[in-house]
């Protein structure tokens, strides 16, 4: 195989180098526009405007994306395009919620959501009908798992509570381990940046 690859390795290196470079056009694939991030966990890194990727990674939210600066694409997170996860009416805006303009900055609450695909920092909305859940069960409803009842600021998802069950039991990682690798995950170049 690798003789093989060999005589494909030229080319195999300058589709890698191609994938780094800014597309041409410049264009979102959704709506035509100017597009700004990419998505590294969709299928063919499609580039978007700010619009069409926070509306198409809604039932997505912890892809990573990257962002284009002009010369290079550099790592971003969803909530740099005012993403937000809401949480009770199946993933809808709660109609029972403070209009934006009334509502105090504070109230806003940006969550720490360990997945397996990294550390993600998201601005969440929960219900706030008055029959609406409590937080934290609402949390566990969109199979986010609090790490504490009162006020909880990080969670963890159902499937990096699985996946880290499973590292454990077959390869014996520890969970300061675990967590180092998802630091990686989340910045190759800066893990130690990552809380």
């Amino acid at each position: 195989y690798i003789r093989e690859w060999l005589r494909h390795k030229e080319d195999l290196l300058r589709i890698l180098l191609e994938m780094e470079a800014a597309p041409s056009p410049q264009n979102c694939m959704k709506c035509g526009k100017d597009g700004v991030y990419r998505c590294m966990d969709c299928m063919h890194q499609p580039l978007f405007c700010t619009d069409c990727c926070r509306i198409l990674h809604e039932a997505h939210p912890f892809h990573r994306i990257q962002q284009w600066t002009g010369e290079f694409f550099e790592d971003s997170a969803l909530h740099m395009t005012r993403f937000q996860l809401y949480l009770g009416h199946n993933g809808a805006p709660c109609p029972s919620a403070i209009p934006l303009h009334l509502r105090p900055p504070a109230s806003s609450k940006y969550l720490t959501i360990i997945d397996v695909m990294g550390i993600h920092f998201v601005r969440v909305q929960p219900c706030q009908c008055l029959d609406a859940d409590s937080y934290h069960r609402q949390l566990f409803q969109a199979k986010l798992c609090a790490s504490t009842f009162d006020k909880p600021s990080t969670t963890f998802t159902f499937a990096v509570l699985d996946d880290f069950l499973r590292e454990n039991l077959e390869c014996g990682t520890s969970g300061m381990n675990y967590y180092s690798k998802l630091r990686r995950v989340t910045s190759n170049v800066f893990p130690h940046l990552v809380p």
